[in-house]
């Protein structure tokens, strides 16, 4: 698409903007082929910024926190019966609506504070100094999830557990398999 547009996006000096998600920056439970999928839009927005970046198209990638949205609602989730996660199965159908439930911003918030940024214009130094950002981090939990990216993994990894409460749902599983053997 952007190959289609892009004699459009080089005479205009254009933005583009790629959706993306805080889930590329810390591990999201359950989550992880679409964190990879909202990973792969930032490796590619990347490349994309440079190879248009000769000819002054901008890309701008907002890297969304929880967003009120009918994400949660599409479609009917559920574990596999013979699951390995069943014991902890109550968990796994809350993650399913973490993003609805969790310091959600109403959609017209963020959609307000994205066309603000998208409407700065050129600025310097990737929008660091007085335009529209390479990066635009806004939503739900947005800044406390960009500070733990700064943050070593390991660090990264284990406030996370403490968030989504793995310890707990060691002990369920572990109590659930011996149970059974």
């Amino acid at each position: 698409m952007v190959s289609t547009f892009a004699p459009l996006l080089i005479e205009a000096r254009g933005l583009i903007i790629n959706i993306s998600s805080t889930s590329t920056l810390v591990p999201y439970i359950f989550g992880a082929i679409y964190s990879s999928t909202k990973g792969a839009i930032n490796v590619w927005s990347r490349a994309l910024r440079l190879e248009l970046k000769p000819f002054n198209v901008r890309v701008m990638v907002a890297v969304t926190g929880t967003v009120r949205s009918n994400i949660a609602s599409r479609t009917h989730r559920s574990l596999p019966p013979n699951s390995l996660y069943m014991p902890i199965n109550d968990f796994f159908q809350r993650r399913l609506t973490f993003s609805q439930r969790t310091a959600t911003m109403p959609t017209e918030k963020y959609a307000e504070k994205l066309v603000t940024a998208a409407l700065k214009g050129e600025g310097y130094l990737g929008g660091l100094i007085g335009g529209t950002p390479d990066w635009f981090y806004a939503g739900g939990m947005a800044t406390k999830t960009w500070i733990l990216s700064c943050l070593p993994n390991w660090v990264n990894e284990t406030v996370i557990g403490i968030f989504f409460g793995i310890g707990g749902l060691t002990k369920k599983i572990q109590a659930a398999r011996a149970k059974r053997d």
